[in-house]
């Protein structure tokens, strides 16, 4: 019965570890192009909030949601508390940008996901 249990640990640590793993999120890569006109790219998980700071607009937080192909990115204004939402907007993974139709404005592409 003692030769068991370690057979038993090291299957339960397995699917342990294998549960840990497809919990992960992915991340988007996004390329915005800002009211300067610099066009940063940032590198944020799925649902998590990744921001841009500029002298003019102050601190702007950008919020990706996959869906199906695309991502959905809420746009929310950090220099208030609690942050004011923006708007959204839709894009394609790897197509063109999108305009964001927001104050101040905002291009957003969706450059790529990465696992």
């Amino acid at each position: 019965m003692h030769r068991k249990r370690p057979v038993l640990l090291i299957v339960l640590l397995a699917a342990v570890c294998i549960g840990v793993g497809a919990q992960e999120k992915r991340s988007v890569v996004l390329q915005i192009q800002l009211p300067n006109g610099a066009t940063p790219q940032l590198r944020i998980l799925d649902g998590e909030t990744g921001t841009v700071s500029t002298p003019d607009i102050g601190k702007i937080g950008f919020v990706p949601t996959l869906r199906d192909g695309s991502v959905v990115v809420g746009l929310f204004d950090l220099n208030q508390t609690p942050s004011r939402r923006l708007g959204e907007v839709e894009a394609t993974v790897g197509g063109d940008q999108v305009e964001s139709g927001t104050t101040p404005h905002f291009s957003i592409r969706a450059i790529r996901i990465v696992p």
